[in-house]
């Protein structure tokens, strides 16, 4: 089944814009990523992490 005219240009998909957007957006996304994590956003504060106290677990008797 045909759907549409057969007598007229192949479509164009833009497979070279699709693929230029995608190495964009990943280069872009890479970048940002370094910079938020070189700026410290969403990191846990080591300080208060190494603050809480360890309890010793002692191992069962038999």
């Amino acid at each position: 089944m045909v759907l549409g005219r057969s007598d007229g240009p192949e479509p164009v998909f833009g497979v070279w814009r699709m693929a230029l957007a995608l190495a964009l957006a990943a280069f872009l996304g890479g970048a940002l990523g370094l910079v938020w994590q070189s700026a410290g956003f969403g990191e846990d504060d080591e300080a208060e992490v190494a603050e809480e106290p360890v309890e010793p677990v002692d191992p069962p008797s038999n």
